[in-house]
């Protein structure tokens, strides 16, 4: 079974076309990669917020919150499941045929309390925390967490 002469050379003519793509794709990714080196900052994660805070902070600060936080969820369990299962009957809800506003309401009512509750003891624990610490650390905290980042409001460091 032979090509016409014909044939051969459409197929030919395809495999170089293909090759010539593959090859200027294969070089452009090699000159983007090599030619342009991403410094270190760029490929981080932007942090803010409280996680911000917890990367400025030495390391024992640091631990002491982190595991002040972690028994802040351990002890708020019923809040975080009571939370998570308003939210799934909101689903369910927003998903009936027809519609009950009223249970919609009252789905979106639980889940904003155990949401509240749960950001209440967050608060609570961060404050408590805050009161062990010096006023220079409790200073950068804010910094940290407030003061920072595009957007934010800057008046409070111009005193």
């Amino acid at each position: 079974m032979s090509l016409s002469m014909r044939a051969l050379k459409t197929c030919l003519v395809l495999s170089l076309l293909i090759n010539v793509f593959l090859i200027g794709g294969v070089a452009g990714g090699l000159y983007q990669w090599l030619g342009h080196p991403k410094p270190a900052q760029a490929l981080a994660v932007p942090q803010h917020g409280l996680r911000q805070a917890m990367a400025q902070m030495p390391e024992e600060r640091r631990r002491q919150l982190r595991q002040l936080l972690r028994q802040t969820r351990i002890d708020s369990q019923p809040l975080i499941i009571a939370g998570r299962e308003a939210r799934q009957a909101v689903v369910r809800e927003l998903g009936a045929e027809p519609l009950d506003r009223n249970a919609l309401d009252a789905q979106l009512g639980k889940s904003r309390d155990a949401d509240i509750a749960l950001r209440a003891r967050v608060d609570e624990v961060l404050a408590d925390f805050a009161g062990s610490l010096s006023l220079k650390e409790r200073q950068q905290l804010v910094d940290a967490m407030y003061l920072r980042g595009p957007g934010k409001n800057r008046a409070a460091n111009k005193d």
